[in-house]
Protein backbone atom coordinates (compact mmCIF):
# COMPACT_ATOMS: atom_id res chain seq x y z
CA UNK A 1 0.00 0.00 0.00
CA UNK A 2 2.77 2.54 0.72
CA UNK A 3 4.41 1.47 -2.13
CA UNK A 4 1.28 2.17 -4.26
CA UNK A 5 1.02 5.46 -2.56
CA UNK A 6 4.81 6.30 -3.22
CA UNK A 7 4.48 5.51 -7.13
CA UNK A 8 1.24 7.93 -6.90
CA UNK A 9 3.04 10.60 -5.64
CA UNK A 10 6.32 10.07 -8.03
CA UNK A 11 3.44 10.34 -11.21
CA UNK A 12 4.37 13.93 -12.84
CA UNK A 13 0.36 15.28 -13.00
CA UNK A 14 0.50 14.56 -9.37
CA UNK A 15 3.74 16.61 -8.35
CA UNK A 16 2.38 19.41 -10.92
CA UNK A 17 -1.34 19.45 -8.96
CA UNK A 18 0.66 19.90 -5.80
CA UNK A 19 3.40 22.91 -7.22
CA UNK A 20 0.27 24.59 -8.43
CA UNK A 21 -1.71 24.36 -4.94
CA UNK A 22 1.64 26.14 -3.64
CA UNK A 23 1.55 28.63 -6.12
CA UNK A 24 -1.69 29.46 -5.62
CA UNK A 25 -1.94 29.71 -2.19
CA UNK A 26 1.38 31.76 -2.16
CA UNK A 27 -0.87 34.17 -4.57
CA UNK A 28 -3.13 34.44 -2.59
CA UNK A 29 -0.66 35.42 0.45
CA UNK A 30 0.82 38.41 -1.59
CA UNK A 31 -2.55 39.60 -2.76
CA UNK A 32 -4.04 39.92 0.37
CA UNK A 33 -0.73 41.91 1.08
CA UNK A 34 -1.23 44.10 -1.77
CA UNK A 35 -5.02 44.36 -1.22
CA UNK A 36 -4.57 45.19 2.67
CA UNK A 37 -1.91 48.06 1.79
CA UNK A 38 -4.12 49.46 -0.67
CA UNK A 39 -7.32 50.10 1.40
CA UNK A 40 -7.79 53.39 2.52
CA UNK A 41 -8.47 53.81 6.60
CA UNK A 42 -10.84 56.61 7.84
CA UNK A 43 -10.76 60.00 6.11
CA UNK A 44 -9.16 62.80 8.63
CA UNK A 45 -12.10 65.04 8.98
CA UNK A 46 -9.76 67.57 9.97
CA UNK A 47 -8.57 70.43 8.13
CA UNK A 48 -4.96 69.50 6.59
CA UNK A 49 -1.84 72.13 7.11
CA UNK A 50 1.72 72.02 6.05
CA UNK A 51 3.87 70.36 2.91
CA UNK A 52 1.64 68.99 0.26
CA UNK A 53 4.72 68.16 -1.83
CA UNK A 54 7.94 68.85 -2.97
CA UNK A 55 11.07 67.68 -5.59
CA UNK A 56 13.90 68.33 -6.48
CA UNK A 57 15.58 67.87 -9.99
CA UNK A 58 19.34 69.66 -11.33
CA UNK A 59 19.22 72.63 -9.31
CA UNK A 60 15.64 73.47 -9.74
CA UNK A 61 13.24 72.84 -6.57
CA UNK A 62 9.91 73.69 -5.31
CA UNK A 63 7.74 73.24 -2.30
CA UNK A 64 3.87 72.82 -2.10
CA UNK A 65 2.59 74.72 1.21
CA UNK A 66 -1.19 74.21 2.15
CA UNK A 67 -2.14 77.12 5.08
CA UNK A 68 -5.57 76.84 5.91
CA UNK A 69 -7.44 77.81 2.96
CA UNK A 70 -4.22 79.04 0.81
CA UNK A 71 -1.26 77.55 -0.85
CA UNK A 72 2.13 79.08 -0.66
CA UNK A 73 4.90 77.63 -3.26
CA UNK A 74 8.56 77.79 -2.32
CA UNK A 75 10.42 77.07 -5.93
CA UNK A 76 13.88 77.82 -6.40
CA UNK A 77 17.06 77.40 -8.45
CA UNK A 78 20.53 76.21 -7.01
CA UNK A 79 19.43 78.12 -3.15
CA UNK A 80 18.12 80.92 -4.30
CA UNK A 81 14.45 80.81 -2.87
CA UNK A 82 11.77 82.09 -4.07
CA UNK A 83 7.98 82.64 -1.90
CA UNK A 84 4.70 82.92 -3.97
CA UNK A 85 1.49 82.53 -2.85
CA UNK A 86 -0.92 80.86 -5.38
CA UNK A 87 -3.73 83.22 -7.38
CA UNK A 88 -5.68 82.42 -10.20
CA UNK A 89 -3.38 84.96 -12.10
CA UNK A 90 0.08 81.95 -11.21
CA UNK A 91 -1.91 78.82 -10.50
CA UNK A 92 -1.66 77.53 -14.15
CA UNK A 93 2.24 79.19 -14.47
CA UNK A 94 2.73 77.18 -10.74
CA UNK A 95 1.28 73.98 -11.70
CA UNK A 96 3.35 73.64 -15.07
CA UNK A 97 6.20 74.40 -13.33
CA UNK A 98 5.52 71.37 -10.66
CA UNK A 99 4.67 69.23 -14.03
CA UNK A 100 7.66 70.02 -15.74
CA UNK A 101 10.17 69.11 -12.32
CA UNK A 102 7.98 65.93 -11.86
CA UNK A 103 8.43 65.23 -15.14
CA UNK A 104 12.35 66.01 -15.10
CA UNK A 105 12.98 63.89 -12.07
CA UNK A 106 11.27 60.92 -13.84
CA UNK A 107 13.27 61.52 -17.43
CA UNK A 108 16.45 61.38 -15.21
CA UNK A 109 15.66 58.73 -13.45
CA UNK A 110 15.11 56.79 -17.17
CA UNK A 111 18.31 57.92 -18.49
CA UNK A 112 20.36 56.76 -15.06
CA UNK A 113 18.41 53.48 -15.40
CA UNK A 114 19.47 52.92 -19.00
CA UNK A 115 22.93 53.97 -19.13
CA UNK A 116 23.33 52.00 -16.04
CA UNK A 117 22.30 49.12 -18.19
CA UNK A 118 24.20 50.05 -20.90
CA UNK A 119 27.30 49.92 -18.53
CA UNK A 120 26.38 46.18 -17.50
CA UNK A 121 26.61 45.13 -20.48
CA UNK A 122 29.37 46.63 -21.77
CA UNK A 123 31.40 45.45 -18.42
CA UNK A 124 29.73 42.03 -19.01
CA UNK A 125 30.73 41.79 -23.05
CA UNK A 126 34.14 43.46 -21.88
CA UNK A 127 34.68 40.36 -19.56
CA UNK A 128 33.21 37.88 -21.39
CA UNK A 129 35.73 38.85 -24.70
CA UNK A 130 38.37 38.48 -22.26
CA UNK A 131 37.91 35.49 -20.48
CA UNK A 132 36.11 33.52 -23.49
CA UNK A 133 35.65 35.20 -27.26
CA UNK A 134 33.81 31.86 -28.43
CA UNK A 135 31.25 32.60 -25.93
CA UNK A 136 30.98 36.18 -26.84
CA UNK A 137 30.34 35.54 -30.56
CA UNK A 138 27.69 32.77 -29.52
CA UNK A 139 25.73 35.99 -27.54
CA UNK A 140 27.00 38.59 -30.31
CA UNK A 141 23.58 39.38 -31.42
CA UNK A 142 21.71 39.95 -28.37
CA UNK A 143 24.36 41.66 -26.85
CA UNK A 144 24.49 44.34 -30.02
CA UNK A 145 20.95 44.37 -29.22
CA UNK A 146 20.94 44.94 -25.94
CA UNK A 147 23.59 47.49 -26.35
CA UNK A 148 21.45 49.57 -29.24
CA UNK A 149 17.92 49.46 -27.17
CA UNK A 150 20.02 50.74 -24.18
CA UNK A 151 21.63 53.73 -26.02
CA UNK A 152 18.65 54.72 -27.67
CA UNK A 153 16.00 54.84 -24.88
CA UNK A 154 19.22 57.10 -23.02
CA UNK A 155 19.72 59.27 -26.21
CA UNK A 156 15.63 59.69 -26.23
CA UNK A 157 15.20 60.34 -22.57
CA UNK A 158 18.33 62.73 -22.69
CA UNK A 159 16.72 65.07 -25.16
CA UNK A 160 13.63 64.51 -23.72
CA UNK A 161 14.90 65.61 -20.42
CA UNK A 162 17.02 68.55 -21.61
CA UNK A 163 13.54 70.01 -23.74
CA UNK A 164 11.86 69.49 -19.51
CA UNK A 165 14.79 71.43 -18.27
CA UNK A 166 14.13 74.00 -21.04
CA UNK A 167 10.71 74.71 -19.92
CA UNK A 168 11.45 74.28 -15.91
CA UNK A 169 13.61 77.28 -16.55
CA UNK A 170 11.12 78.99 -18.74
CA UNK A 171 8.28 78.76 -16.09
CA UNK A 172 10.88 79.34 -12.86
CA UNK A 173 11.86 82.49 -15.00
CA UNK A 174 7.89 83.79 -15.64
CA UNK A 175 7.28 82.78 -11.85
CA UNK A 176 10.19 84.98 -10.37
CA UNK A 177 10.68 88.24 -12.88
Amino acid sequence: MNHTIELIKKLPCVRERSLIKKFVLIALFFMALILSACTQGQEDTQEYSGIISERKVIGYEYTVIKEENSYSWKIGYKGDITTIEESIDNEDELGNFMMAVNDSKLKLSKLVTWLTYFLIVAVISFYLYKKDRKTLKDGAIVIVLAIIISLYISIDASIDLSTLLKDVKLYYLRLTI
